[in-house]
């Protein structure tokens, strides 16, 4: 959305399986998602589920905001894993 914003999230991890992100500060408090993994042959897909609010949006520009995040966070980390290889 153009903003910068301080959250604090808890993320708990359980491999091999997932995580779950709770946010507990911040204008998305109250969101609570579970991103799990799923064996794709030599890739592995990611599914993420969840409840999510942001403080002064409705639903749809909510969602917009979350799919965006997602995305952002998808290219950084397939970016990351590249420069590993």
């Amino acid at each position: 959305m153009g903003k910068q914003v301080k959250v604090k999230i808890r993320n708990t991890i359980f491999p091999p399986v997932g995580y779950v992100s709770e946010h507990v500060e911040g204008p998305t408090a109250g969101s609570k998602a579970f991103a799990y993994y799923t064996p794709k042959g030599d890739k592995t897909g990611i599914t993420v589920v969840g409840d999510f609010t942001i403080a002064g949006l409705d639903e749809k520009a909510v969602r917009d905001a979350v799919l965006a995040q997602m995305q952002a966070v998808f290219d950084e980390d397939n970016a990351n894993l590249k420069r590993m290889k």
